[in-house]
């Protein structure tokens, strides 16, 4: 039996890595084989794009066309193998990163999409919304040295509505993300745990009873 691709979106400040690892710890102690993995990953390819994200001069359509170079690998090298074994595996970021900020930082969406049409969708993608406001401001105390070239407020708002457009197009499940850990969490688990439900890995009258 395959196992499941559930990835974890939002915007910088959204809590999404937090989330996605909490998400994990639960689903192991359900007893579900799963793991975690995120993007950009830490490969050549990965290594390259965060160092792009700190200059404020890269060129957005190169780094849209290496995000989807490094997924490429990812995917094959990485969450197919595992989906293949029976995997769950919890992306910390996945496709639709690139077409919110790729998409809005190079002004073609389309373009973007069409450099990632090879992506298979997830099984489920997961949104945590909070606003620009909210997600800089959680980001208020990083690292000059962690800050990426994303952290602007015009930006994060242009990045936030093509989320929230694929939210409305059933691309995404929206979680409010302005909440306690614990409330976003609790919605995330109980996303999750229908498609697990329903792929049969995970029995719906044991979960959350371990």
């Amino acid at each position: 039996m395959n196992g499941l691709l559930i990835a974890i979106e939002g915007i910088d400040g959204a809590g999404k890595t937090t989330q996605a690892r909490r998400l994990i710890r639960w689903l192991k102690s359900e007893g579900v084989n799963a793991c975690y993995t995120s993007e950009p990953t830490n490969s050549v390819l990965g290594r390259l794009i965060k160092k792009r994200l700190r200059s404020k001069d890269s060129d957005h359509r190169l780094d849209a066309l290496l995000f989807a170079a490094d997924r490429l690998e990812h995917y094959h090298g990485c969450i197919e193998p595992r989906i293949r074994k029976g995997q769950v595996v919890v992306s910390d970021r996945y496709v639709y990163s690139s077409i919110a900020y790729q998409g809005a930082l190079t002004g073609d969406v389309d373009w973007v999409w069409a450099i990632n049409k090879w992506a298979p969708a997830p099984d489920v993608a997961i949104y945590v919304d909070v606003s620009p406001e909210v997600g800089l401001a959680r980001l208020s105390n990083r690292k000059i040295s962690e800050k990426t070239k994303y952290e602007r407020m015009e930006t994060l708002s242009r990045v936030r509505e093509l989320y929230l457009k694929m939210c409305r197009e059933g691309l995404l499940i929206i979680v409010d993300g302005e909440r306690t850990v614990e409330e976003v969490q609790g919605d995330i688990r109980r996303i999750a745990m229908d498609a697990l439900v329903r792929a049969g890995l995970l029995e719906a009258d044991t979960a959350g009873r371990r």
